[in-house]
């Protein structure tokens, strides 16, 4: 079962969009599960995918989307979810950063200054 979940914005935006895409969404596809996630719980939802503000659209936990897109967009990108197919625009879930062996994370490699051009003697 897929399970789409809409994000909304903390800001109050689109909501009206939102309620009616879900709406359709809901009658067209009776198979997929439907969520809306009030203004309140989605800002911590939204921290954890590194956004602001909102709105975002989920998929099976993956953000497909940050807004609301077109209807006919959105049903294609979760059939193709649906179908068992990645797109390659899904966006990666967060992952914990990776320690290093004493436990620390590894410092970030310096950067090398760019090469100097070579310089012709004065006469």
């Amino acid at each position: 079962m897929v399970t789409v979940t809409f994000v909304s914005s903390v800001q109050g935006y689109q909501e009206g969009r939102v309620a009616e895409i879900v709406k359709r969404l809901r009658t067209d596809h009776p198979e997929w599960k439907v969520d809306v996630l009030p203004p309140d719980t989605s800002k911590a939802l939204l921290a954890t995918y590194k956004l602001q503000f909102g709105p975002a659209i989920l998929v099976n936990e993956r953000i497909e989307f940050v807004g609301v897109p077109r209807y006919r967009m959105l049903v294609e990108r979760i059939a193709m979810v649906a179908g068992g197919k990645i797109s390659p625009r899904t966006a990666q879930p967060p992952t914990p950063a990776t320690p290093a062996a004493g436990g620390a994370a590894k410092p970030a490699a310096p950067a090398r200054p760019p090469p100097a051009p070579e310089q012709k003697p004065s006469p």
